[in-house]
C-alpha cells in the first residue's frame, strides 16, 4: 500500500472505529427496545452477566469505562427495576459488591441472545479467517494502547 493512501487509512482508522462501535451499539438498542433497555442499562446488565458474581461496583466501573458516579446512578436504576442487588463489601469497607437479580439474570440472557444476533447479522459475509485477523489487529492495537502511559490519567482494562 503506498504511504499515502497508508496515510491516509490511519487518520480515518479511529473514526471510522468509533463510528462502526457506535453502529453496533444503536443496533443492539434498538433490539432490545421493547424490553426498555438502552445501552446505558443493557451494557451493566450484560458485564454483571459475564462476569463471575458477586461484581466489585469499582470493578464494573473499570471493565464499563464509565465514571463511578454515573455506574452508581445506573445501578440504583437498575435496582429500582429489580434487575441488581447491591451488599456491602466484607473486605473492603468502602466497596459494594454487585449481583442480578433472578429477573436480572434472565434479562442478561435477554441482552446476550440481542448481542449475538447483532453480531450474526453485522458479521454475515465475513470468513473466518478475515474476523481471526481483524481480531489480530485490534489485540495489537490493544497491546500498544496498554504500552503507552494514557494521557488522561485512566489505564487501559483488558477485555
Amino acid at each position: 500500500m503506498p504511504d499515502l493512501e497508508r496515510n491516509e487509512k490511519e487518520l480515518s482508522f479511529g473514526r471510522r472505529l468509533a463510528r462502526l462501535g457506535a453502529a453496533w451499539r444503536r443496533q443492539v438498542d434498538h433490539d432490545l427496545r421493547d424490553y426498555g433497555l438502552t445501552e446505558a442499562t443493557w451494557r451493566p446488565v450484560l458485564y454483571l452477566g459475564l462476569l463471575p458474581p458477586p461484581v466489585r461496583q469499582t470493578d464494573l466501573v473499570r471493565a464499563l469505562e464509565i465514571e463511578a458516579p454515573s455506574v452508581a446512578r445506573l445501578l440504583d436504576v437498575l435496582e429500582r427495576r429489580d434487575l441488581v442487588f447491591r451488599s456491602p463489601d466484607s473486605e473492603d469497607k468502602r466497596s459494594k459488591l454487585v449481583r442480578l437479580t433472578e429477573k436480572g439474570e434472565r434479562t442478561a440472557r435477554q441482552v446476550r441472545h440481542a448481542v449475538e444476533a447483532v453480531s450474526s447479522r453485522l458479521l454475515h459475509g465475513i470468513s473466518t479467517p478475515e474476523l481471526l485477523a481483524c481480531y489480530s489487529v485490534f489485540e495489537r492495537i490493544e497491546a500498544n494502547l496498554c504500552a503507552r502511559p494514557p494521557e488522561s490519567g485512566r489505564t487501559m482494562v483488558q477485555p
